[in-house]
């Protein structure tokens, strides 16, 4: 006849342990080591056709609604931007996209972030509005910009990493864990970048998730880069831009699928181009040499 002894305390397992037993599960489901991690080729997987990308910061990404801004309370300065923007869309016809982003250091609540004029306007300021409402009426006119009051210019570069919790899990499990990588590697700061916690950028099945905008004076054409998959362990590689058009890398701001996909091809080529071109050198070498011994 079997015998039952009550579970004691002491038989529990200690509370660090539970702890790492439950992040060793989450990380096995929504983390950097679920099955579905590096499962699908990611060039031409980032939306990115626009050619303005608006961020603006507004709460604590762990709470912010899973629809944004349509979660956001009517009337509030989140609704109110968007609401700009889109009134300047109509007009322009330009595409923008609009992300949140968690306030940090010198990003605070109301601030809007514009790439790639690299600028800063607060919201939140009488005429904060109206200096968004000007600095995207006039189509990235730096000179615009800085005679405005309330516009700064932004000196570094950003790094934004999806953050959105009630979005999708993966993306709250794998964001901050990848902010942590890279403010505590010290990658972020040898890259000159700050490092934002942001909305959902679309793909959760590819978080982590991060764009990175390389700071002002970068080549047009070669900024606003999009990446998935990314671990802690690859943080320095986003950081510095080396990760462009790799394995990690989704596309770019302003463009398309296609564009991607041929911009990946393109750098593989060029990837293994020294190697053909040894191979090839080394192979006339070897002919040549084969042919003057056959010579009588």
């Amino acid at each position: 006849r079997p015998s039952f002894r009550p579970l004691r305390l002491a038989d529990a397992p200690p509370a660090a342990a539970l702890v790492a037993m439950v992040r060793l599960e989450d990380d096995a489901t929504l983390g950097f080591s679920r099955p579905e991690m590096c499962s699908e080729p990611l060039a031409g997987t980032a939306k990115a056709p626009f050619s303005r990308h608006i961020c603006m910061a507004w709460g604590k990404a762990e709470e912010w609604p899973a629809e944004v801004p349509e979660g956001f309370p009517a009337g509030s300065l989140p609704t109110k931007v968007e609401a700009t923007i889109k009134e300047v869309g109509q007009v322009s016809g330009e595409k923008v996209k609009v992300t949140y982003i968690e306030a940090t250091g010198n990003i605070r609540d109301g601030d809007v972030l514009i790439f790639p004029d690299y600028v800063k306007i607060s919201a939140k300021a009488d005429g904060g509005l109206a200096a968004l409402k000007s600095v995207l009426s006039k189509r990235r006119d730096p000179s615009v910009a800085r005679c405005l009051e309330d516009v700064e210019d932004l000196d570094s570069g950003f790094l934004l990493v999806c953050s959105h919790t009630k979005r999708d899990e993966r993306c709250g499990h794998c964001g901050p864990r990848l902010v942590e990588a890279f403010l505590t590697k010290g990658v972020a700061n040898a890259a000159n970048m700050q490092v934002l916690k942001c909305s959902h950028v679309g793909g959760h099945i590819y978080a982590g998730n991060v764009i990175a905008y390389s700071g002002r004076g970068t080549k047009e054409g070669d900024d606003g880069h999009w990446y998935g998959y990314v671990t802690p362990a690859e943080a320095a590689l986003v950081a510095s831009g080396s990760a462009a058009r790799g394995r990690l890398w989704r596309g770019r701001m302003g463009l398309s699928e296609a564009g991607a996909k041929s911009e990946a091809r393109l750098k593989r080529f060029w990837d293994v181009a020294p190697i053909l071109v040894v191979v090839t050198a080394a192979a006339v070498v070897v002919a040549a040499i084969v042919v003057q011994k056959r010579k009588p």
